[in-house]
């Protein structure tokens, strides 16, 4: 299970008073209200369908970063 949270740039940007209204934004702003989440619980609560490729691409520009994951064996 992948876990998401934002970087110091993340939180920096989440901070911002001129962010537009589009979903990568309210991904950024969901994380820094819930501080950890994972992909599904991201496009539950920031209504976006697409929210792993959003976290894909704010990982990739230095937003957001994996910090848990792996398999779980019950």
């Amino acid at each position: 299970m992948k876990i998401y949270q934002l970087t110091q740039l993340g939180k920096r940007l989440a901070r911002s008073t001129t962010n537009p209204d589009t979903d990568a934004w309210r991904v950024v702003h969901f994380l820094d209200r819930v501080v950890r989440a994972t992909p599904d619980q991201v496009m539950e609560s920031a209504r976006t369908a697409d929210a792993a490729g959003i976290l894909a691409i704010l990982s990739r520009r230095g937003v957001t970063q994996e910090v848990g994951g792996g398999r779980v064996d019950f």
